[in-house]
């Protein structure tokens, strides 16, 4: 991680430096009814923009040559890139609910508990993935100090760019709520498809029983369908049954 965000970092600043040259620094903002009526378009951006990175992550890209590259740029959006969001993925995926491995495990807190906490959450289980493997000693805490000043500017570089190449009007109205609904439909997802099974502990399900579901489920590429994708990680839409040849 400390070799991939100190080389992002570098790349971001070097992107917001053009950017600031090329488009300068406005806060000139207004309101435009328009953002309104094209919510339903910024809506599935921000619910695709993250299908097409977690599919990217599983190479379920049919050119795979193109996951890393298509990956990366999805990252752009979420901020903190592709790298991340990959390791924490695996560690979800091998051990589903589990309370110290997993870094999105619902474990009976209420929705708004689970969305402020996940992403704190998700770094402290790969810091103590880091260092269980590397001990916990002064080079270790400096490598890891190290590459989170790292991570932090080159997300704060990213919603640099995004605000300097978009203009204050349209980063206000088309980034932001698109980002929003990225962090809030994906943390329901993880949230509302871990249940409780009954014995002190938690089942993956698929959710497709209600209006809320089936459109979200057509939206996200049938995101909601989670046990499948536990089951079958290489189906890009979990949804759709699985070709018999």
């Amino acid at each position: 991680f400390f070799k991939y965000f100190s080389l992002q970092m570098i790349a971001v600043l070097s992107l917001a430096a053009a950017a600031y040259y090329l488009r300068g620094l406005s806060f000139d903002y207004s309101f435009t009814w328009n953002s309104i009526y094209l919510f339903p378009l910024t809506f599935i951006f921000g619910v695709q923009v993250p299908v097409i990175l977690h599919n990217a992550v599983h190479y379920n890209i049919s050119i795979k040559t193109l996951n890393e590259v298509i990956g990366e740029l999805c990252g752009f959006f979420v901020l903190f890139g592709m790298g991340p969001f990959r390791i924490s993925h695996s560690l979800h995926h091998a051990y589903p609910d589990d309370p110290i491995k997993d870094p999105h495990p619902p474990m009976g807190k209420g929705f708004g508990y689970f969305l402020a906490t996940t992403q704190v959450n998700t770094i402290k289980v790969i810091s103590n993935v880091y260092f269980d493997k590397f001990g916990r000693n002064k080079e270790t805490y400096s490598i890891m100090l190290a590459q989170m000043c790292c991570y932090y500017v080159g997300l704060i570089g990213r919603v640099f760019i995004w605000y300097t190449v978009l203009g204050p009007s349209n980063f206000v109205n088309f980034y932001l709520p698109a980002y929003m609904v990225n962090l809030v439909v994906f943390a329901h997802i993880n949230f509302a498809t871990h249940q409780p099974d009954g014995a002190e502990g938690f089942h993956v399900v698929n959710l497709d029983n209600n209006l809320y579901y089936k459109i979200l489920n057509v939206v996200s590429s049938g995101a909601y369908y989670h046990k499948n994708h536990h089951d079958y990680p290489k189906r890009y839409n979990p949804m759709i049954p699985q070709k018999v040849s």
